[in-house]
C-alpha cells in the first residue's frame, strides 16, 4: 500500500454563519398606539338653522358607543372662504376620544353628514354640516381619502380659533408647531381681519352660557 504524505498543513475548518439577527423596526412617528385616541374635529354649517346643525352634529357623535365628546369650543360665525358666494358659516370645534381607527372615523362623520342632508355636488358649497377630523393623536396619515392632519388647517383661521380655545396647547405633527402658534401667525398674515371685535369672525356663546350637554336630548 503506497502510504499518503504528511504536508504538516492542519485541515480548515468551515466557519458556521453568523445567524442573521432579526431587523429592528424603528418606531414610526404617528403610529397608532393602542387604546382610546384623543381626536379633534371641526365643524362647519351655513345652511339653514346653521347652530341647531352643530348641536345636531355634536349629539349624534355623543351617540355613537365608541366616542366621547370631552370638550368643545364656542360657535364662531365666520366668511365663507373658497371664492364661492354662500351664507357665512357657523364653526366649532370640539375633543372626542375614541377607540375607533382613523378610517372608520371618517364614515361615521361622514354618516353624520349625510343624515344631516350635506350635499356633496358643489365644491366649496354651501353645506348643512361639515365634519373634518384635524388632528389624531400625533398620527401623520395620506392617503387619497384621508389625510391627517388636515392639510388646510393651519392656513383657515375659522378652524385655528375655535381650535385654540380647546386646545391651545396641541401640537400639529408635520409643522411641529402648537395650534396656539399657528393661530397667531396666520392672524398676522391676514392682518386684523379676524378679530373677535369685527365683523365676519363673531363668538356666539353657547347654548345656556354653560357648555353643557343637556340640551342635545332635544334631539
Amino acid at each position: 500500500m503506497v502510504k499518503k504524505k504528511k504536508t504538516g498543513k492542519k485541515p480548515v475548518k468551515k466557519k458556521k454563519a453568523a445567524a442573521k439577527k432579526p431587523p429592528v423596526k424603528s418606531a414610526k412617528k404617528g403610529k397608532r398606539k393602542p387604546g382610546p385616541a384623543k381626536v379633534y374635529l371641526g365643524l362647519g354649517s351655513n345652511v339653514g338653522d346653521r347652530e341647531e346643525y352643530i348641536e345636531q352634529a355634536i349629539f349624534l357623535l355623543e351617540k355613537n358607543p365608541d366616542i366621547q365628546v370631552i370638550k368643545r369650543s364656542s360657535n364662531y360665525e365666520t366668511e365663507p372662504e373658497g371664492g364661492t358666494e354662500q351664507p357665512p358659516f357657523i364653526n366649532s370645534a370640539v375633543a372626542i376620544i375614541t377607540k375607533l381607527p382613523p378610517e372608520k372615523l371618517l364614515e361615521v362623520c361622514q354618516e353624520i353628514e349625510t343624515a344631516l342632508g350635506r350635499d356633496r355636488e358643489m365644491e366649496w358649497g354651501p353645506r348643512t354640516i361639515d365634519i373634518d377630523i384635524l388632528l389624531f393623536e400625533d398620527q401623520i396619515i395620506s392617503e387619497d381619502k384621508l389625510q391627517i392632519p388636515h392639510p388646510l388647517m393651519h392656513e383657515r383661521m375659522f378652524v385655528l380659533k375655535p381650535l385654540k380655545e380647546i386646545a391651545p396647547h396641541a401640537i400639529h405633527p408635520v409643522l411641529e408647531k402648537s395650534i396656539e402658534d399657528l393661530y397667531e401667525e396666520r392672524k398676522a398674515e391676514v392682518g386684523e381681519k379676524y378679530d373677535d371685535e369685527l365683523p365676519g369672525f363673531k363668538e356666539i356663546s353657547k347654548s345656556g352660557g354653560s357648555g353643557s350637554y343637556d340640551d342635545y336630548e332635544r334631539w
